[in-house]
């Protein structure tokens, strides 16, 4: 499986930002913190806008958290754009303005878990860390262990164990990412191209799972629109709007200010504020922080 993976990775590895060489550990810091809910594509499309405005880490730290919070727009899940800048102040005040590479000290940044913290060590670092994502869980679930379904997967526990011991030494940084890789261009959830992957031969689910019937994930939604996008709206409007009530938010997104508009985004802008995406004033006036 190593060698297999090694020759199909040095000729076919995508060619994304965040892995040129030499690496940047703050590229690749924003890039994973872009990338923790959002589609590569969209990253790739966004990343440069961001480093563009913010090309080094200092710059990211000295700037107001609106500005940061304006320059996530299109990327959604506006809250990460607070942990990052959290982040950023945190390495240039406790760390000298260098990304840590060790994984206990990354874990207690702001707004770093599990996952993040192991994919700065292996990809900006080379550590030896095992680093799994959905495609990664997939890969190993499928390869080692016969699927039923395609939506079907070893527990994650099981799988952490497995990507721990088939981790080659110095193999931290092209091991996880041509995983990664596999689990993105053929080991997909949905319809995966089990014949065109180099991992078939061997892997115990090619060819051998049945499509998915599971029902799709329902979400919160008010008036037959996702929450998270009325979040993401509201945002997009205080980027554009500075200090409006909550009111005028209401009558701007949904052509009222009835009473049950009102309160229901109170409701938004109240966990948007625990969040420190937004903030409001004495008189109840609504704006990204400063």
């Amino acid at each position: 499986m190593r060698r297999q993976l090694r020759r199909w990775f040095d000729r076919n590895q995508r060619a994304l930002l965040w892995r040129r060489e030499p690496r940047e550990p703050y590229i690749v810091l924003v890039a994973e913190t872009m990338l923790q809910q959002t589609q590569v594509e969209r990253v790739e499309a966004i990343l440069p806008r961001f480093l563009e405005r913010f090309p080094t880490l200092d710059a990211l730290a000295g700037a107001s958290r609106a500005e940061v919070i304006a320059a996530w727009q299109g990327l959604g899940y506006n809250r990460r754009a607070v942990h990052l800048h959290r982040c950023a102040q945190a390495i240039v005040s406790d760390h000298g303005g260098i990304v840590p590479d060790d994984y206990a000290l990354l874990r207690r940044l702001p707004g770093i878990g599990d996952y993040t913290a192991r994919a700065i060590a292996a990809f900006a670092y080379k550590r030896d860390v095992a680093v799994v994502d959905v495609n990664v869980r997939r890969v190993l679930s499928r390869f080692f262990a016969v699927q039923p379904t395609e939506t079907d997967l070893l527990p994650l526990p099981t799988v952490r164990e497995i990507a721990e011991s088939v981790l080659p030494r110095g193999g931290g940084r092209w091991w996880n990412e041509a995983l990664m890789d596999i689990g993105s261009l053929y080991c997909r959830r949905r319809a995966p191209k089990c014949t065109d992957c180099p991992l078939a031969r061997r892997c115990a689910s090619a060819g051998r799972m049945a499509p998915s019937v599971s029902p799709p994930k329902r979400e919160p939604t008010y008036c037959g629109v996702p929450r998270r996008l009325w979040r993401g709206r509201l945002v997009e409007l205080l980027r554009r709007h500075s200090m409006i009530s909550v009111a005028s938010c209401a009558q701007l997104l949904f052509g009222s200010a009835s009473r049950r508009h009102v309160a229901w985004l109170e409701s938004v802008v109240a966990q948007l504020q625990r969040e420190g995406v937004i903030v409001s004033t004495a008189d109840g006036r609504l704006d990204l922080p400063k």
